[in-house]
């Protein structure tokens, strides 16, 4: 039962855990606390690490998912979600319903909102944390890691960022901590990202992203690619910094919005199967105190029969001297002597009209007495003399009605028993 209440109580504090891209494969962040990232070659192997009543949040890597820029004449977050859906449907090859969109403000002025659009396929979501679901673990959260890494950085007026995750080293542009562009090269090798770098930058510019970088961020493995970027980022400072440092939750939530319904089952069903394994944990306590019960009634019985048996013989003495006292009881009671029974019978005659003609006691526990009285009225009012007295009160009497005689007297027979 102990072990059922402290299951209960486990599965209600959650442990958020993130799962956050790496240079190659994932990390999971949170599992134990106080511990770095810990690497997992695949999502299958970040699921199985899960410990039970965990809250999953979920980084997608650059590749993963779809940005545009856009500048929209409006701030209201409903009307922007409305028309960045719609801008969406009309560049990608999607419907509404293959997708999850979301945006990231990059700045407002007046009524026009510059924004990053992010959108991700339903369909590749759900292929990638199939391992999750099969053990009811669907993030609560779905946010993109290059915007909570740009969130690290809110006073750097423009800044890159150089890191690797997902196979590919990325080159992100961020202003005050928010992310503005983000290109990933399919490498992670020195030579390859140094060569295509140029084209990285030139991309960027066309798009409209600024690329006068007041500082630069490498990732701290990538130290030694260092002096090799100098040469076309120009007189520029750079630094190295750690994705593994700790990350806040992202801007965007790229969450379908059937895996709400989805968790509120899962929830649902864990609470019914806790619930039932709390009712059998009940229930199996009740049937173990019912057997200690019965076992408790079952040595109390042949206790108490021990205890009559071995009280019969003094018993069944008593109840032969009783008996033998009762015989002997007219002799040696003289409320009980036969004298005295008739002088108190004869105290209740209600009228010197009525007449006692035979007092009989058939045993020492009952007597009869039989009489005439004038009228069945007078007979009865002796009757309930009788019952009334108190010296007579050890008798119970039956007073059965009198018997009319021809000269219209009452002949009478009244029974007194103990």
């Amino acid at each position: 039962m102990e072990r059922v209440v402290n299951r209960l109580g486990a599965r209600s504090r959650t442990r958020p855990v993130t799962i956050l891209p790496a240079a190659d494969g994932w990390r999971a962040s949170g599992i134990v606390d106080g511990e770095s990232p810990r690497p997992v070659g695949s999502m299958q192997e970040a699921a199985a690490l899960l410990p039970e009543g965990t809250e999953v949040s979920l980084s997608l890597p650059v590749s993963s998912v779809l940005m545009e820029r856009m500048t929209l004449p409006a701030t209201n977050p409903e009307e922007l979600d409305g028309m960045v859906l719609l801008q969406l449907e009309k560049t990608l090859p999607y419907s509404g319903e293959e997708l999850t969109s979301g945006f990231h403000v990059i700045r407002q002025e007046g009524s026009e909102s510059e924004l990053l659009a992010i959108a991700v396929s339903n369909e590749q979501l759900n292929t990638l944390c199939e391992p999750l679901r099969a053990r009811r673990h669907l993030p609560a959260r779905v946010g993109v890691f290059a915007i909570q890494l740009a969130a690290r950085f809110p006073d750097e007026e423009v800044l890159g960022m150089i890191f690797r995750e997902a196979g590919s080293t990325i080159l992100c542009v961020a202003r005050n901590g928010s992310l503005v562009a983000a290109h990933a090269c399919a490498t992670v090798e020195r030579e390859a990202f140094i060569t295509e770098l140029p084209r990285l930058l030139l991309a960027a510019e066309l798009e409209g992203t600024p690329v006068n970088f007041t500082r630069v961020v490498v990732e701290s493995e990538l130290a030694s690619w260092i002096e090799a970027m100098r040469e076309h980022l120009g007189d520029v400072r750079l630094e190295r910094f750690s994705p593994d440092a700790a990350v806040g939750p992202c801007s965007v939530n790229l969450v379908p919005a059937g895996w709400t319904e989805e968790k509120r089952q899962f929830a649902q069903k864990a609470k019914i199967q806790e619930w039932l394994l709390l009712g059998g944990g009940v229930y199996l306590f009740l049937l173990l105190l019912a057997a200690g019960y019965i076992i408790w009634l079952e040595h109390q019985v042949s206790a108490v029969n021990a205890q009559v048996a071995a009280a019969a013989p003094a018993v069944d003495s008593i109840a032969t001297r009783k008996a033998r006292w009762e015989a002997l009881a007219p002799a040696t009671d003289p409320s009980r002597y036969v004298v005295e029974l008739l002088n108190q019978v004869s105290h209740s005659i209600p009228s010197d009209d009525l007449h006692l003609t035979i007092l009989h006691q058939a045993s020492p526990s009952e007597f009869s007495v039989e009489g005439e009285a004038p009228t069945a009225a007078i007979a009865n009012l002796y009757g309930d003399a009788l019952k009334n007295d108190p010296d007579l009160k050890i008798f119970h009497f039956d007073t059965p009605l009198p018997e009319i005689l021809p000269n219209d007297h009452a002949h009478f027979v009244f029974y007194g028993k103990l």
